[in-house]
């Protein structure tokens, strides 16, 4: 019996530990006003154009504020005939995958490539998909910017993340 107990005590201490470590984890997004900046280089894994239209997938890697080392996976649909910001632009929707040791972060993004005196430039916003995102980003909100230098692959996301309260 004794035993018993002590096993009890020792697992209730690891579950208290694991919970005030999912808890700072969760406080992490919000000490900096709930923030996300990210910046990561992709390249095209898949192009598949037709109808106006090209999809494409890209991957890479990169990291995220306080958060660290991320990977993701970004499906892209470009409408050239619906050029927003005129000759050779693009409306341009967007699902990203935000791979990190402590879960998925899936964000949803609508933009516009644009074509620049120093090449096609997307600029857009991004909507976190909490229903979608797992680990401590299961349940999480935010919008923010999305900016892309399509030359080099160099993908900017500067916005809010609000993680969702443990438990809840």
């Amino acid at each position: 019996m004794r035993k018993l107990m002590i096993s009890l005590a020792a697992s209730a201490a690891v579950m208290a530990g694991m919970a005030a470590t999912l808890q700072a984890s969760a406080q992490a997004s919000t000490r900096d006003g709930g923030r996300l900046e990210a910046t990561f280089t992709d390249s095209d894994v898949s192009v598949t154009p037709g109808l106006g239209m090209v999809e494409l997938i890209l991957t890479g890697t990169g990291t995220v504020e306080g958060f660290g080392a991320a990977t993701d996976v970004v499906g892209v649909v470009e409408d050239f005939a619906a050029s927003p910001c005129g000759t050779g632009g693009a409306s341009n929707s967007a699902q990203q995958r935000l791979v990190l040791p402590s879960g998925v972060l899936e964000l949803s993004s609508d933009a516009m490539n644009c074509v620049t005196a120093s090449g096609s430039q997307v600029t857009g916003i991004y909507r976190v998909d909490g229903r979608a995102s797992t680990g401590i980003f299961a349940g999480a909100r935010g919008t923010g910017h999305v900016t892309v230098d399509v030359a080099t692959g160099q993908d900017t996301l500067s916005g809010t993340l609000i993680l969702a309260e443990p438990g809840a």
